[in-house]
């Protein structure tokens, strides 16, 4: 008989399809859960997601800005004033440092740091730190292989500032910190342009536990772009300019001295001298006196210099007449508060020997015809109450009250040079405008032509004299060089004309509130016959007597005048008129400390 299967034979079959149906849907969930775990952690913006990524940057790479090598800055001629040469930096993982003493102190020993900077930097547990930047190449050999230590150590490139000229116009480059930023100069005032884009570098370990630094897009390679930042000044000039004012400052026994050498026609600065100077390879952090830039920082009375400049207002605006004559008083003159005087006695004068013997009571009979709010119309014309606008730090703009404050003994002083106090670069602008036809042609620090817009620091034209008192005042000027009697004869220079002032002036002391020591100036043009140059030079505190403008501050004029004059004409960039005698009438004094007693202010 056939026996029918019963019901507990089927289930086996069954049980087994719903075991595999619940088996594939338990699995199919614990992938979903698993894919969703995952983007979570790892693809979906999630605070857990940013803060697991934050973790493990910490523990595996830190970061570090990087700058490119900084733009060259070059002279007119294209020679080199400051250049990046790259150099290596050791850096550390300081949570990552060993705990041992020993070892640390022997790493410190290698680097050439002390011990206790490794020690604390391994109490800090930061990410990364900079153990010693830009090392010379030689010394950076003379570690040996620093590869033992490459867990915790690492040597990066970094763009390091060199300055092949090293003192030569320091003052005006300026210089950079370890952070490749301008601090002075002009590496200060165009920082932005001279810096590449800066680039984050990530430090790294890799399997092994190796530091590695990675620079993307090469962070410290020179950017292509980066064009040279090319000065207006003349690296001969300025080594000329430096040298001359060095030794005449030594010779004076002085405490500072400025030389500033212009274009006439483009309103460049040539040279700009500052004395005492410094190394940019190594400047000094504590002495603010070598690091100061006289030629635009310093305010100073410089005396009679100024009388010129006035004169020919008071020629150009009518107020008197070239050939007339003035009474001097025979050396005093009463004023209202007080008495002003000329070193020598001297009767009736034209505005051509008033310049010549540098007369204080007719200038001031002069000025008084131009008249107050005229001699501040003047001040402000020639640039002495205002910034040149080079830009650079510490910039002297002038400052002087309004004409209605003014005594009439201050009234006095000024018309010939007291109480006004300049820079040596505005009086240097003065003399261009004064004796090159009488325009402003502005202040330029950039070489004329530099093509990027925001690099030119030029004013508008502007007229302040007529050309015809232009040439005038420059003839009177003549007799102060080449006419016997004329105070500045040493500034003389064999085969050239040269049209100048002198100037010798008391010192104002803000401290004391006293006048004490002195200042000797001399500013003028050569050749005068076809004006070019302006060069001013000045002398602070010279401890020889007699401290006139024409002994001190002539001889390096004539000397930084005569070499620029040769150099120029040597190189074709100027061309003197054959035609126009350049000779200097009668025996020229003999340069030095010393001289007649013409030469007095």
């Amino acid at each position: 008989m056939r026996k029918t299967p019963g019901w507990f034979a089927r289930k086996p079959k069954n049980d087994t399809r719903l075991r595999v149906v619940i088996f594939g849907c338990a699995l199919a969930t614990a992938g979903v859960l698993m894919v969703g775990r995952y983007a979570q952690l790892a693809v979906l913006p999630t605070n857990l997601n940013e803060k697991l990524r934050s973790r493990a940057t910490k523990q595996f790479e830190s970061e570090v800005t990087l700058l490119p090598p900084r733009a060259k800055i070059i002279d007119r001629s294209g020679r080199t004033l400051a250049v990046s040469v790259l150099h290596p930096s050791v850096f550390a993982i300081p949570k990552r440092l060993p705990a041992d003493r020993a070892a640390l102190e022997k790493i410190a020993r290698v680097l050439k740091i002390p011990a206790n900077t490794l020690v604390e930097l391994r109490r800090t547990k930061r990410g990364f730190a900079w153990l010693r930047r830009h090392i010379p190449p030689a010394e950076f050999e003379s570690m040996g292989d620093l590869q033992q230590w490459r867990e915790f150590i690492g040597v990066a490139e970094e763009p390091k500032r060199i300055y092949p000229e090293k003192e030569t116009a320091s003052h005006l480059i300026g210089f950079v910190g370890l952070d490749n930023t301008g601090l002075e100069g002009v590496e200060a005032i165009y920082n932005s342009t001279l810096n590449g884009s800066p680039q984050v570098a990530k430090v790294t370990r890799d399997a092994r536990g190796h530091i590695t630094l990675t620079t993307p897009n090469g962070a410290v390679q020179p950017e292509p772009q980066s064009a040279p930042l090319q000065l207006s000044i003349d690296l001969s000039i300025q080594s000329t300019a430096e040298v001359a004012l060095r030794e005449g400052v030594l010779k004076a026994r002085a405490h500072a001295g400025s030389a500033v050498v212009m274009d006439i026609q483009s309103g460049e600065v040539l040279a700009m001298a500052s004395y005492p100077t410094y190394d940019l390879n190594n400047p000094p952090a504590g002495q603010p006196e070598a690091r100061r830039f006289r030629p635009l920082m310093d305010a100073l009375e410089l005396g009679s210099v100024v009388k010129p400049l006035f004169i020919a207002r008071a020629i150009d605006k009518k107020k008197i007449r070239a050939n007339e004559n003035f009474f001097c008083e025979n050396g005093v003159m009463v004023v209202p508060g007080g008495k002003i005087r000329d070193t020598h006695p001297h009767g009736t004068l034209t505005p051509a020997e008033i310049i010549k013997v540098s007369s204080n009571i007719c200038t001031y009979k002069i000025v008084q015809k131009l008249g107050r709010n005229g001699l501040y119309d003047a001040l402000g014309a020639y640039g002495l109450i205002r910034s040149p606008g080079t830009g650079l730090p510490g910039e002297w703009g002038g400052r002087v009250n309004k004409p209605e404050s003014w005594r009439e003994m201050r009234f006095a002083n000024m018309s010939f040079g007291q109480g006004i106090a300049i820079s040596p670069l505005q009086l240097t602008r003065s003399m261009a405008i004064l004796t090159g036809g009488g325009i402003d042609p502005g202040i330029r620090i950039l070489a004329q032509g530099e093509g990027r817009d925001d690099f030119k620091l030029e004013l508008p034209p502007l007229r302040v004299i007529s050309a015809e008192t232009s040439r005038t005042i420059t003839d009177m000027m003549r007799g102060v060089v080449e006419e016997e009697g004329g105070t500045g004869r040493l500034a003389s220079i064999s085969g050239l004309s040269v049209a100048g002032k002198t100037g010798t002036a008391q010192k104002y002391d803000p401290k004391t509130r006293q006048y004490s020591e002195r200042i000797s100036t001399f500013t003028g043009v050569v050749p005068a016959d076809q004006p070019r140059l302006a060069i001013t030079v000045v002398i602070d505190e010279p401890q020889v007597r007699p401290a006139y403008g024409g002994v001190l501050a002539g001889p390096v004029f004539s000397e930084i005048g005569q070499k620029a004059i040769n150099y120029l004409n040597s190189r074709g960039l100027i061309r003197l008129d054959p035609t126009v005698s350049q000779e200097i009438p009668g025996p020229l004094a003999k340069r030095g400390i010393g001289g007649d007693k013409s030469d007095r202010h």
